[in-house]
């Protein structure tokens, strides 16, 4: 099962996540229901003459209410709790205009590199996995465009990598193309997935490091369902994602919103 599939299909529970020593500029908690923190993470974004350059850093643990077999006769059912976690290092590099060149994720919980290589002609991506130095073997990933994405689940740098081109070179029908990395599983396969940023009309607020902030509010076709609602402030900074189908929040560190938008 891949992660994502088990995300939708499972509640998240309070755990305790690992903290980074440091504190970079872009940091951010994880959050889950009742506002219970699962984890965190920092990134660091870069421009030149090539594009951008994000490097990054997400851990989560989060787990589910699992059934197993009673064997002592009694018809009920033991309940336990299944953990799922990731602890991962990312290095991507991005077109100034959004299309994605190159790049590579690490999770050191199960030591899986998984890259990622367009091929010069854009109908395809090269998916390579290696786990402690042994190959697990490459796919050829066809997708229907050459701009794309490769935008982890639980990852804030991947999508604010997105916001910036995106607001820098909107697409005309305000779709964009993400590929959804198939989490800790080898057997899994990526799929593109359109998604759809639109800007909501509403006025919204919020506070960082205790002064006021003025937000723009994007809604974002992500996944399925409801869409997603991500809080931008005048530069372009995501302030805050609630990733819908998650069922988790991308809160930046000391950020507060103030008004949210209505569901």
């Amino acid at each position: 099962m891949s992660l994502r599939s088990a995300l939708l299909s499972a509640a998240l529970v309070s755990v305790t996540a690992p903290a980074f020593a440091a504190a970079p500029a872009n940091s951010f908690n994880l959050v889950g229901p009742g506002g219970k923190t699962i984890g965190n993470a920092a990134y660091t974004i870069t421009k030149d003459k090539n594009g951008y350059h994000v490097t990054s850093k997400f851990q989560y643990r989060l787990g589910s209410t699992v059934g197993t077999e009673n064997t002592s006769g009694d018809t009920r059912m033991n309940t336990a709790v299944a953990f799922n976690e990731g602890q991962f290092t990312e290095d991507f590099k991005v077109s100034e205009e959004g299309s994605f060149l190159s790049g590579y994720t690490q999770n050191s919980t199960n030591q899986i590199m998984t890259s990622f290589q367009p091929n010069k002609t854009g109908s395809s991506v090269t998916v390579n996995q290696i786990q402690g130095g042994i190959g697990l073997g490459s796919h050829d990933l066809p997708i229907p465009k050459p701009i794309f994405l490769v935008v982890p689940d639980f990852d804030p740098a991947s999508l604010q990598l997105f916001l910036t081109t995106a607001m820098a070179h909107p697409h005309d029908d305000k779709t964009y193309l993400f590929i959804v990395p198939a989490g800790s599983n080898p057997k899994g396969r990526e799929q593109p997935e359109y998604v759809v940023l639109q800007l909501a009309p509403d006025t919204l607020s919020g506070t960082l490091d205790g002064k006021p902030v003025a937000l723009h509010h994007y809604l974002l076709g992500y996944h399925s369902g409801k869409p997603s609602d991500l809080y931008v402030n005048d530069a372009g900074d995501l302030m805050q994602a609630d990733i819908t189908p998650l069922k988790v929040s991308y809160i930046r560190a000391k950020f507060a919103l103030t008004s949210a938008a209505a569901k």
